[in-house]
């Protein structure tokens, strides 16, 4: 992932990002981006492109300048009415910097193909209201992105949307990979066991078995454990979503639900990434960025690559990521499962032992450049996640350390803590493990973190019905690096806060989210490929954009979206309101800030989709 909050990045580093299969990209994108722009130009009436549950709100932006309410009129595909009225004037939209209007038909339910028009400004593009799924492929499609993004084997064809995806495995070498400047033998904190390699050999690392983060090929602890723990808790929720046979990999036909299958092979790589003493790498990556595009696998696998020096967080994030996929593996694979709990506990032991210890990030004599740098300089809330997930799979093991992880959980200064999050701030994570599985902390405890929840639930309802558009971010704040996984993350606290409290406003609320990525924003297009009319077409992923445009996009990754807190790339624009921050069609090359694809972006587009699948029901007419 390409954020400067995560990386430094150089103009040697744009200079490698930009390599001679794409040159003259910067020069060209302006252009590129202006022609395409026109012939896909979306009109002011701004609808979710896919349409409508038959009991969710139903509402429209509408671009315009008049400051007097507009007529609309729905019709059907004969041309019938099928509702009309005016629209709110909401005016001056911060986040957009658009005049907008707001047409509300959630009283129309008839069924169908529709289209609004609205006087003065224009008609909307086709869609449906249903009182079936919208969606119901979506969130297997997007569980494809994590097989598509599969490191150390053959990627092949028949598991993929398009057999021109498929090739030969990627960095096998990541069964042993070399520590930066032997730092896993030279770290003062070589732990408690003092093991170290013997005379004249260098410790490596086994790290086989990963998804290559996002755009690039680096792997990254911190990053993964938000990912795989996004999959895992859909699946402690939603058991039977994804069971054998129901996804397209390899294994599915070995007993063992497909979604569990996935994550169990990405997530390998985690305890390798433990030396043999001390804490866990911080990152594996290159010694230097990938050319973009790759299209000679063998020549990205010869690139220099090492485990960078460690961090307590990364540390954490082994420990809490093996420890839950301990918890739900061990019903179908109870050795696999004491496995990765043995290393889950040693993990914690090793942070522990040393609980401050941050990832010294790039420099010539600490990290090599080709990879993210996820600082992060708070380890409370991943010592409180890891505990929670160790506390919530010993209790289930009956282990009798478990009276020692709730002592940290509940004394923890995070203990209950629910608000957004994301990869850095994953205390909420581990809070909405704990009102996930059933667990023996003191009711009156649990019952204040559900009150909590409805609470943080309610003032992301309050949030999106003070937008223009249906977004669960402040237009008073700036879009973040992936602003849309902030949307995905916070729909999952929506969904969690329904299934507690049956508060259809949680849901609905959800519903209008996804509203927001599939057309109704200022950009006017849908996020997510392969869904919508007007719709993202290119991304920044080194793989899947060496075979474009002969080869689309798969279906069902999620784009990162507007981001005006930091841009560091070429193209997306600087200058424009927050949610218009956000590069053109043709530019993916050099729009890592605004169109980048990463696994933690989509592991919640799983979880969001799966949800809305399954709650369809609870929003038809009534």
């Amino acid at each position: 992932m390409r954020n400067p909050l995560f990386r430094s990045l150089s103009l040697a580093l744009v200079a490698v990002a930009v390599t001679p299969a794409v040159s003259g990209q910067r020069a060209a994108d302006a252009t590129a981006s202006a022609t395409a722009r026109a012939a896909v130009e979306p009109g002011p009436v701004r609808v979710n492109q896919i349409g409508y549950a038959t009991g969710a709100d139903k509402i429209a932006t509408v671009v315009a300048a008049a400051t007097a309410p507009l007529k609309w009129q729905l019709t059907d595909d004969k041309g019938r009415t099928a509702a009309a009225g005016t629209t709110r004037v909401v005016g001056a939209d911060k986040a957009s910097g658009d005049h907008v209007h707001q047409a509300d038909f959630s009283h129309a339910t008839g069924q169908g193909v529709h289209r609004l028009t609205v006087a003065g400004a224009g008609t909307s593009v086709p869609f449906t209201v249903t009182g079936e799924p919208l969606h119901p492929d979506l969130g297997r499609e997007a569980m494809q992105y994590f097989y598509f993004h599969r490191m150390g084997t053959p990627v092949e064809a028949e598991y993929l949307q398009s057999a021109a995806h498929a090739h030969a495995a990627l960095h096998p070498g990541d069964k042993s990979v070399p520590c930066y400047r032997n730092w896993c033998d030279k770290d003062s904190g070589s732990g408690a066991d003092g093991k170290g390699s013997k005379a004249g050999e260098e410790q490596r690392l086994n790290v086989a078995g990963s998804w290559a983060d996002a755009g690039d090929f680096g792997i990254y602890p911190v990053n993964h454990a938000i990912a795989a723990w996004a999959l895992l808790n859909l699946y402690e929720r939603r058991p039977r979503a994804y069971p054998d046979g129901s996804l397209s990999v390899p294994e599915r036909a070995n007993g063992l639900p497909d979604l569990l299958d996935e994550v169990a092979y990405g997530s390998r790589f985690m305890s390798g990434m433990l030396p043999k003493s001390g804490l866990a790498s911080h990152k594996v990556h290159n010694h230097e960025w990938s050319p973009f595009p790759v299209k000679d696998i063998a020549a990205e696998n010869a690139l220099p690559r090492s485990a960078m020096p460690p961090s307590t967080n990364a540390t954490y994030a082994v420990a809490r990521t093996n420890a839950q996929l301990s918890r739900v593996l061990r019903k179908f694979d109870a050795e696999k499962a004491s496995v990765l709990w043995a290393s889950a506990q040693d993990a914690w032991k090793r942070a522990e032992a040393r609980p401050d210890v941050d990832h010294p990030g790039t420099g010539e004599d600490t990290d090599a450049e080709g990879g993210g740098d996820y600082p992060d300089t708070q380890n409370s809330d991943d010592r409180y996640a890891a505990a929670a997930e160790l506390y919530l799979t010993a209790e289930q093991r009956a282990d009798g350390s478990a009276e020692g992880y709730r002592t940290a959980v509940t004394g923890s200064a995070h203990y209950g803590e629910i608000d957004a999050f994301d990869w850095g701030r994953v205390a909420p994570a581990g809070t909405l493990s704990l009102l996930t599985v059933p667990n023996g902390l003191p009711p009156a405890d649990l019952s204040r973190m559900r009150e909590n929840l409805r609470a943080v639930a309610d003032s992301l309802v309050a949030t999106q019905r003070g937008e223009g558009y249906p977004a669960l971010i402040s237009g008073a704040t700036a879009y973040p690096w992936g602003s849309n996984s902030a949307v995905v993350n916070r729909m999952m606290l929506l969904g969690t806060a329904y299934d507690l409290t049956r508060d259809r406003g949680h849901l609905k609320a959800m519903h209008r989210a996804m509203d927001y990525l599939l057309g109704t924003n200022a950009m006017g297009i849908s996020y997510v490929t392969g869904y919508g009319a007007h719709r993202e077409t290119d991304l920044h992923d080194r793989l899947a954009w060496g075979q474009y445009p002969a080869t689309p996009y798969p279906s069902g990754w999620l784009s990162g979206g507007p981001n005006s807190a930091d841009i560091s790339d070429p193209v997306t624009p600087t200058g424009r309101p927050a949610a218009k921050s956000y590069a053109g069609p043709g530019t993916a090359p050099s729009a890592w800030s605004s169109k980048e694809n990463t696994i933690n972006w989509n592991a919640p587009l799983v979880w969001v989709a799966t949800y809305l699948k399954s709650t369809a029901p609870d929003l038809t007419s009534r």
